[in-house]
Formats: structure tokens, sequence, C-alpha cells
């Protein structure tokens, strides 16, 4: 039984690390990952994702959550817990610089990969990495010749992004108080190629690359108390300082199939991530039902970021959700059975182009269920929109479905199966 037992949970761990390994290949179409370092995505991919992707509050029980650093203090003693969570989204696009050639996409990539355990009774750690931005997007258009009537195509594209490879530690400090940090290594590259076309058989490429890399680090507490018998509050906070993102960027030069210049070095550069303030509250009740909101600060104005016609401003972004959940308890071990959950977002994004913020909205709705041999699986459906067709700028309307997998098992310590 016990040789049976090992097997499943070593098929189990390889399948994930071997789906892991898609999201270094796989990217989502976005017009607007052009600007800074890309796309950052604010969602979670976890456990909360049902709930418009608010959590700053919850503290992490079965699933491992990444809202808050506090949160993992919230596991289980002498359990262990594998996570694992994929996105797919369909987006239809519309605005002047739109055809029927580009008016939508379909893409999956996987978001987020974590190992969660909880060391001693009150300190709780978890391992993973997870998207923080990525690049994907086409643009087509026509250049003069100076001083002639001739013109020639050029083609713009991007693709690559950063990943986010962090170590969290959440710490019980008595029984209503946790602190929590995430260290995080920040890293990854982007590329940009400018294709210029004269004719059908000459043409010369210009590809930039930019290697972003750096350590952020995460703050966070979440402060939780009974109200009665059935309920409980809990208020929480998180906090990251300005992190300069290092650069270092280089050139290749083909013309046609020759190569002039191979990844020849161009010079540093540096982006900067800007303070973060974030603020949640929670509502728990016995009965299962649960209650939360969010709100999240970034000051990017005072960055500087910019260019001709666009700049990166400071955003504020609000979400909130309700879940309705059947828990068991037996041997102190909690199981989900079943949970349903609601809940929306609005993002005032940083992105400013045109005189016109980039701002999106969106609805979620979820299902979490566990299924045998430790393992859960849930499934989120996510509606909403993103940006404005004014100033001929772009609007995305898109459909999105949020795969999420934990397999969670025992240690096993000297015959003894649970604390």
């Amino acid at each position: 039984m016990n040789d049976y037992r090992w097997t499943w949970r070593l098929l189990i761990t390889l399948f994930f690390f071997s789906l892991v390994q898609i999201a270094f290949s796989q990217s989502m179409s976005s017009p607007y990952s052009i600007y800074g370092i890309g796309d950052i995505d604010h969602r979670t991919y976890n456990s909360n994702s049902g709930l418009g992707y608010t959590g700053l509050a919850l503290k992490t029980t079965i699933f491992s959550s990444g809202n808050n650093p506090a949160s993992v203090s919230g596991l289980q003693k002498s359990f262990y817990s594998f996570d694992l969570a994929g996105m797919g989204r369909f987006a239809s696009f519309s605005g002047t610089p739109i055809n029927s050639g580009n008016s939508s996409s379909k893409e999956f990539v996987v978001k987020r990969f974590s190992f969660s355990t909880k060391v001693n009774s009150f300190w709780g750690t978890s391992v993973g990495f997870q998207q923080f931005s990525n690049v994907s997007y086409k643009f087509q258009g026509t250049k003069e010749v100076e001083g002639s009537l001739q013109t020639y195509q050029i083609n713009y594209s991007g693709d690559g992004g950063l990943n986010n490879y962090y170590w969290n530690n959440g710490f019980n400090i008595g029984k209503h108080f946790a602190l929590g940090v995430t260290t995080s290594v920040i890293a990854g590259p982007i590329n940009q190629t400018e294709t210029i076309t004269q004719s059908n058989t000459d043409s010369l490429q210009a590809a930039r690359r930019d290697y972003f890399a750096n350590v952020k680090l995460d703050y966070g507490f979440i402060y939780s108390i009974p109200l009665n018998k059935k309920w409980e509050a809990a208020i929480a906070r998180r906090f990251s300082n300005r992190t300069q993102m290092n650069s270092e960027r280089s050139l290749t030069v083909t013309d046609n199939s020759t190569v002039i210049n191979a990844e020849k070095f161009i010079r540093y550069n540096n982006f900067s991530l800007p303070v973060s303030y974030g603020a949640g509250v929670s509502l728990v009740g016995k009965n299962g039902m649960t209650f939360v909101a969010d709100y999240t600060y970034e000051d990017w104005s005072k960055l500087n970021i910019g260019g001709t016609n666009w700049k990166l401003t400071s955003s504020n972004r609000l979400s909130a959700g309700a879940e309705f959940a059947n828990y068991t308890n037996s041997f102190n071990k909690i199981s989900l059975k079943k949970a349903f959950q609601f809940g929306a977002f609005y993002d005032n994004s940083y992105l400013f182009l045109e005189n016109h913020h980039i701002n999106e909205y969106g609805f979620t709705a979820g299902i979490t269920r566990s299924f045998r041999n430790g393992l859960m699986y849930g499934l989120s459906l996510e509606a909403g929109s993103r940006g404005t067709t004014q100033s001929g700028l772009i609007k995305e309307n898109y459909f999105q479905a949020t795969f999420s997998f934990s397999f969670k098992d025992v240690f096993h310590s000297r015959g003894r199966r649970y604390d």
C-alpha cells in the first residue's frame, strides 16, 4: 500500500513539473505589451481566482496563496502541497488599427507553480514561480525614404516577458497576528524585432534583446480576531518598496540571411518597479461563507517613465468576492469538499496613452472540488473588458478560464500521520 501511495505521488509530481515547462514556451497576445516591461499581470492564479483575485486578508489553509506573504502561515502542520494553475483566454479586439486579420486571439499558458509546507507550528513556507509580465505583439506600417517617393514596409514584433521566482515565508506571532516576507528574483528577456522589407526577397532585420534581473522584497501582515462563535474578521496590509530592474541590451542585425552583428552589446539599462501598497479585509464564517475585499495602489507617477504620447501613471485596483464552501475536519485534517466563488474587480491601469487611461474591469465565478488521493481541482471563469477605441486606441473584450490543481499529502514521520 505504501509503495502504491509513493508511486502515485511521484507520478503526480513529475506530471506537474512537465507541465511547468510549457510556461516558458507560451505567451499571450496583447497590443499594449509594447510599453515598459510588457503587460504586468496582477492576477494571482490560485484558489482565490473566482473571488476576483481577492485575498490579502485570507490565510492559506489547503491551497497555497500568493496574495499576501503572511498567508502561508495558515498552512496545516505535517502536510505539503503542490499547486499548479494555467489559463486559457479568448480575446476580441476593436478600434481603428484592427482588421479582419488581427481582430481576435486565443492563448493558453501555465501561470503559476508552487510547493508549500508547514515547517512547524508557527512557520509556513512556499517556493515557486509565476509570470510577472508578458510581451506579445505585432504591428505593421510603412515608411518613406527621405528625398524620394519610395516607401518600404516595416513590421514590429515583440515577445518574452519576466518571471517571478519566489520564496515565501509566513510566521504566526500569537493566535491572531501573522507576518510574512516574500523574496523574489524577477528575471527574463524582452525581445523586440524590427523588419524592413523593400521587396519579396530583400529585408533588413534588427532584433533587440533586453534581459532584466533583480531581487524584490514584499512584506505583509494579517491580523484576525473572532467576532463571535460563528464569525472571524481580519485586516491585512502588504507593502513593497521601489525596485530597480537592471538590464543588459544586445542587438542582432541581419541583412536577408547574412548576420551583420550577432548579439552585440549595446548598453546597460534599468527600469524601476514602484512603491506598492495593499490593504484587505475578510469576514470568515464557520458555516463556510467568506466575504473579502482588497485595495491596491502603485505609485508609478514618481518614476517618470514615458515616451511620445504615453506615460506610466499611478494605478488603483479594487476587488471583492464571496465564497460558499463545504469543509470537513477529521483527525485534525481540514478537507474541502466543494466551494463556489463569485467576484469582481476594477483596475485603473498604470498605462496612460493618448490622454486616456487603459482601464480594465472584470467579473469572475469559480468552483473548487476535491477529487481523490489528495488531488483537488478548480475552475474559474472571467469576462471583462480593457482599453478604449478613442483616439485610435484598441479595446479588448475577453473571456478567460483559469484551471488550478492541487496535490496535498502528509509527511511520514516516525509512524505518525497526523499531529
